[in-house]
């Protein structure tokens, strides 16, 4: 929690330009998730949330401000709800409001897998083009290559040559982890390269973040609904009551860290997925 408040008395500088790159992605992975929820809702035949100007992309329709500054201050935030009413829904109202409960996960989640395909190929890409030496040429022969792919110590590695000395990475581990290996990128290809990268990196990020959030079963997020429609089948939307005791559990799980916990457990867990994938995919093309 005061993640970016600490880091910004820190190093004001290096925290704004983190902000501003995560702002692009961030917007439009929250808009997109309402317009999606805006659109299904449409298309079940409820037009609130068109005749509100709400089937749109723009950020300026969906954001809410306080849950903006939320995502940045603790780590999670929200947009607008979408309004629906049901009573304007063709046909089975319970299998309506799950489909619109889903859009915004779901659209997440291709937005996740999307950008997640874009970033690997990246880093895929700069190891496929750099050259692999031997361990044994290396040791006896040395290198002219200012970046290359080498076995040490019977892990395979990526080595960039940082002036003084050569700066490495397991390349399991930068598969792994590539949303975070925009220091590889920069020292690899330059400052430019590397901002695009990060603000891809984000975009990913902050798209499984919200698709996990909102599956969380607890009113007034989209999992509720899910679990409603599916299981407990009660009114569509829950009580004041139910949705004041959302609230303070919600608070209860991001203030404690216990949210975050558990949403960077699920996000590595994904990542290494990938990772493990893309790995496979190289060594099959013959790139590692």
């Amino acid at each position: 929690m005061g993640y970016y408040i600490r880091q910004f008395l820190n190093d004001p500088v290096a925290t704004l330009t983190v902000i501003l790159l995560a702002l692009p992605g961030r917007m439009l992975a929250m808009s997109m998730h309402e317009a999606a929820h805006a659109y299904v809702a449409d298309r079940c035949g409820d037009p609130t949330a068109r005749n509100l100007g709400r089937l749109t992309l723009n950020p300026l329709k969906h954001i809410d401000i306080f849950g903006f500054l939320m995502l940045y201050l603790v780590g999670v935030g929200w947009a607008k709800p979408v309004p629906v009413n049901p009573r304007n829904f063709k046909g089975d109202y319970r299998k309506c409001d799950l489909k619109v409960s889903l859009a915004g996960i779901t659209m997440n989640l291709i937005l996740f897998l999307a950008g997640a395909v874009v970033l690997y190929g990246i880093i895929g890409a700069a190891l496929a083009g750099l050259p692999q030496v031997s361990e044994k040429a290396l040791n006896f022969l040395g290198t002219d290559a200012r970046a290359f792919i080498t076995t040490a110590d019977g892990v395979r590695s990526v080595f960039i040559d940082s002036g003084d000395h050569y700066t490495y990475w397991y390349i399991h581990d930068l598969l792994t982890y590539a949303p975070y290996a925009g220091e590889f990128v920069k020292m690899l290809w330059g400052s430019t390269p590397y901002y695009l990268f990060e603000m891809l990196s984000y975009f990913v990020q902050i798209n499984i973040v919200l698709a996990i959030f909102n599956i969380i079963p607890i009113p007034p997020l989209d999992g509720y609904h899910v679990l409603n429609d599916l299981v407990l089948r009660r009114d569509l939307f829950a009580s004041q009551q139910a949705g004041r005791v959302g609230y303070v559990v919600m608070l209860v799980l991001v203030f404690s860290g216990l949210l975050s916990r558990a949403l960077g457990f699920v996000t590595d867990g994904a990542f290494s997925i990938l990772g493990s994938g893309a790995e496979a995919v190289l060594r099959a093309l013959g790139a590692l």
